[in-house]
């Protein structure tokens, strides 16, 4: 029972991880997304305008309309976006 709970503990602490991506809302989202396939620096080297994150995502991952799509192209723009 121990087991379970320190598992299921450890698994709710890793979803809410987004570091070394700044905060924002969908970050740990983010995190997920795009480190599947790059390492976080090269996504935070980015800046992300709406063309480039729906094209990104849309290369990489799929539907840039999808519920999840919406989200992680929300963060890129919103929390990576031009400086």
């Amino acid at each position: 029972m121990l087991f379970s709970v320190m598992a299921l503990t450890a698994t709710c602490a890793l979803a809410d991880d987004f570091s070394p991506f700044p905060p924002g809302e969908n970050a740990a989202l983010a995190k997920k997304v795009c480190t599947e396939c790059h390492a976080a620096n090269v996504v935070l080297s980015a800046q992300f305008d709406e063309k480039l994150a729906r094209k990104q995502y849309k290369l990489f991952v799929g539907d840039p309309d999808s519920d999840e799509g919406q989200k992680v192209i929300k963060y890129l723009t919103t929390t990576l976006g031009p400086r």
